[in-house]
C-alpha cells in the first residue's frame, strides 16, 4: 500500500516505537534505533542493552548501502579466557556494545537526538508491556533464576486475561542514558562495575576496556552480491552469516533458472548447496578467510566442496527489525543476547541490564583479530536488496545458522520466483550444514521432500515452529513508493505502514 514509512519488529510495542518516531519526522535510522531500544525492553529474552549487538544495514536513496558493525568483541589479551563450555554468569559474557552501535548509527545517519529516540523505550520499561507468546515461553524456562526478580515485576492486565511486565530498574538506567548520552554507559560507575564483574568471571577486563566499546564500531560499505537485476547488501563476510546467505541465494537462483525450485528434487539440490557452503566455511582452514576475496569466487569454491565434514550444531536467540521512511531510506538491523534466552542470565548490579551470552562465540569458531581486539563469528545477516527498477527490500531473521537459509529462501522465491513477499516468507523452509543432517518443515513442504532428502543426507529431521527462534520480517518499497510488509507466522512478526 502507499505510505510514508514502515516498521517491522519482533514485538508490537517495538514496532509502535519506530512508528512513533517516523510520525514525528524521523528518518529510517532514527526509527530503527528507537525500535531497537524498545526491543531491548519488550523482547528481553532475545536482546537488551547488555547484548553484544549485531549489524545495521542502511540504504539511503541514491547512496551506497552502509553496514554499521557492532558485533561481539573482546580485548585480544582476554580471548583465551573464553570457553565454549561456559553456561551462565559473567564467565559467559563479553562487554556489551548495543548502546555503542546504535548511537554510532544515529550519529552517522540519524536526524533526531539520542534523548528523543530513547524516550519510547523509557516509557515502555516504566509502564510495562503485555507478555506475548514468545516472552511467556521464555519466562517459563527461567522461573527460578535470581535475575528475574531483580529485573521484572509482573501483574495481571486490567482484564485479567494477560500479564503486564514492568522493568523499573531498567527504566531508571534508560532515563540516565537519555540525560547523559550513550557514552555514560561506558564510563564510571557502570564501567567500574561491569569490568569488575567480568574480571570476577575470569576475564581481567579493566574499565578502559569497557570504555573501548565506543571505539569498537565500524562503519563501511556493505558487502554486496549482484544477482540478475538485483544487488544484495549485507553484513561483514568473515564475522557474520552473510557469505552463506549469498551462497544460498546464488544456488537457489541457478536452480530456479533451470527447473522448478519448489520440487522435492530441486529442494534437495538446494539443501546440498547450503551444506557445502557451511562445510567449506567452517570445515576448512581457508573457508572463513574472506577479507580480500571476491564473493563470487568463494561461492564457486564452496559449491565444489565435496568433503563430508561434520559441523557442530548451533542455536541462538536474536531480534530483527526493518524500517523505511518517506525519502526512500531503508534500514535492517539484527541484535542478540546470544545462544540462550535472556543471555547469560545475570544482571549488571542495580541497573536492570541483563548481560549477554557472547563468551562462547569468542572461542568457537576462532575469532577474527583486528588490531588489539578479537571479533567473534556469528550468523546474523540483515540484508537489503536493491532492484534495478528502483525498488528495494529490507529483510532479516532470527534463527542461528538458519538465518542465512531463511533469508536466502525468501529472497529467491520473491525476487526470482515472483512469489508475493508475504507468501515467500510463509513458504516451507529447509536447512543443512553438512551431509550428516538436513531439516525441513513437513507441514509446509510435504513428506515427498523428506523422502528425496533422505537420498542425499544421512539423517533427515522435521522442523517445528519453535526451531526458528523468532520471526523473519521484511519491508519492500516498490519503484512507485508503495510499501509492502512480510511478516512471519511461526513466531509472530509485527509491522505497520505509516500513511
Amino acid at each position: 500500500m502507499p505510505g510514508s514509512g514502515a516498521v517491522t519488529a519482533s514485538s508490537l510495542e517495538a514496532a509502535a516505537a519506530g512508528a512513533q518516531i517516523l510520525r514525528a519526522g524521523g528518518n529510517a535510522v532514527d526509527a530503527a534505533v528507537a525500535t531497537a531500544l524498545a526491543s531491548c525492553v519488550a523482547d528481553p529474552c532475545n536482546t537488551g542493552i547488555g547484548g553484544f549487538g549485531g549489524h545495521m544495514i542502511v540504504a539511503a536513496a541514491g547512496q551506497v548501502p552502509i553496514c554499521i558493525d557492532f558485533n561481539l568483541w573482546a580485548p585480544l589479551a582476554t580471548t583465551k579466557t573464553y570457553l565454549s563450555t561456559a553456561t551462565a554468569g559473567p564467565s559467559a559474557s563479553v562487554i556489551p556494545n548495543v548502546v555503542a552501535g546504535l548511537s554510532a548509527a544515529l550519529r552517522a545517519f540519524g536526524t533526531m537526538s539520542w534523548a528523543e529516540v530513547i524516550q519510547p523505550a523509557i516509557v515502555l520499561a516504566d509502564n510495562g508491556f503485555v507478555c506475548g507468546t514468545t516472552s511467556r515461553r521464555a519466562f517459563e524456562t527461567v522461573t527460578e533464576a535470581p535475575f528475574v526478580s531483580e529485573c521484572f515485576s509482573f501483574e495481571p492486565t486490567k482484564t485479567g486475561a494477560g500479564l503486564r511486565i514492568r522493568q523499573p530498574a531498567l527504566a531508571r538506567t534508560l532515563a540516565q542514558l537519555a540525560i547523559n548520552g550513550p557514552q555514560w554507559f561506558y564510563e564510571d560507575p557502570i564501567a567500574a562495575s561491569g569490568s569488575r564483574c567480568l574480571s570476577d568471571g575470569g576475564h581481567k577486563i579493566a574499565p578502559a576496556d569497557w570504555t573501548d566499546a565506543m571505539n569498537a564500531i565500524s562503519i563501511a560499505p556493505a558487502p554486496s552480491l549482484r544477482m540478475g537485476n538485483v544487488t544484495l547488501y549485507s553484513s561483514p563476510l568473515s564475522t557474520s552469516g552473510s557469505i552463506c546467505m549469498f551462497a544460498t541465494v546464488a544456488a537457489g537462483r541457478e536452480i530456479a533458472s533451470n527447473s522448478t525450485s519448489e520440487s522435492p528434487e530441486s529442494i534437495c539440490r538446494w539443501a546440498a548447496q547450503m551444506a557445502a557452503a557451511w562445510s567449506y566455511r567452517f570445515g576448512t582452514k581457508e573457508g572463513n578467510v574472506l577479507a580480500d576475496d571476491r564473493i563470487e569466487d568463494w561461492i564457486k569454491r564452496a559449491a565444489a566442496f565435496k568433503s563430508s565434514v561434520r559441523i557442530a550444531g548451533d542455536s541462538g536467540h536474536t531480534c530483527h527489525l526493518n524500517t523505511a521512511d518517506k525519502n526512500g531510506m531503508l534500514a535492517a538491523a539484527t541484535l542478540t543476547h546470544g545462544k540462550l534466552w535472556f543471555g547469560a542470565r545475570w544482571v549488571l548490579p542495580e541497573t536492570g541490564v541483563i548481560m549477554n551470552f557472547g563468551g562462547p562465540a569468542m572461542s568457537d569458531p576462532e575469532p577474527k583479530v583486528i588490531g588489539h581486539r578479537a571479533h567473534g563469528v556469528t550468523n546474523m545477516c540483515p540484508t537489503i536488496a536493491r532492484l534495478d527498477d528502483g525498488g528495494a527490500l529490507a529483510i532479516g531473521s532470527p534463527g542461528a545458522r538458519r538465518i542465512a537459509s531463511i533469508i536466502g529462501l525468501a529472497l529467491v522465491r520473491h525476487l526470482c520466483g515472483q512469489v508475493p513477499l508475504q507468501e515467500a516468507i510463509l513458504r516451507g523452509r529447509f536447512h543443512a550444514e553438512d551431509r550428516s543432517r538436513s531439516t525441513f518443515e513437513l507441514d509446509r513442504l510435504g513428506a515427498a521432500v523428506g523422502r528425496v532428502l533422505e537420498t542425499a543426507f544421512q539423517e533427515v529431521e522435521t522442523e517445528r515452529q519453535a526451531d526458528y527462534y523468532g520471526p523473519c520480517t521484511a519491508i519492500k518499497r516498490d519503484n512507485d513508493g508503495a510499501l509492502t510488509l512480510g511478516l512471519d507466522d511461526r513466531w509472530q512478526g509485527f509491522g505497520t505502514v505509516i500513511e
